[in-house]
C-alpha cells in the first residue's frame, strides 16, 4: 500500500534514510513501491533544499556562475532552475 503524501521534518527523513537500504528492499523481494514511495520523498526533500539553499546564496551576492560551478552546471542551466520569477 502506497502511504498518504506527507511532510516530514528535516530529523524524521535522517533518520528514515539511516534505516532504509534501498537495495534490500528492491533486490530481497520488499516492495518495491515502498522504496519508489521513499525516493520520490527524499528527491522532493532534497529539491526543496537546493532551491532554499541557492536562495540564501543569491541573497548574499553568489553570482548564477558561482552558483553553477558548485552545482556542476553552467550558469544558465543554475539560472534556468532555480531563477525566481520576478
Amino acid at each position: 500500500m502506497i502511504m498518504a503524501k506527507q511532510k516530514m521534518t528535516d530529523d524524521e527523513l535522517a533518520s528514515r534514510f539511516e534505516d532504509f537500504d534501498v537495495d534490500a528492499a528492491v533486490s530481497s523481494g520488499r516492495d518495491p513501491l515502498r522504496a519508489l514511495h521513499w525516493a520520490a520523498q527524499f528527491r522532493e526533500y532534497i529539491d526543496q533544499q537546493l532551491s532554499d539553499v541557492v536562495a540564501e546564496a543569491r541573497e548574499s551576492g553568489a553570482t548564477w556562475t558561482q552558483i553553477g560551478e558548485a552545482l556542476g552546471v553552467s550558469h544558465q542551466a543554475a539560472m534556468k532552475r532555480f531563477k525566481q520569477p520576478a
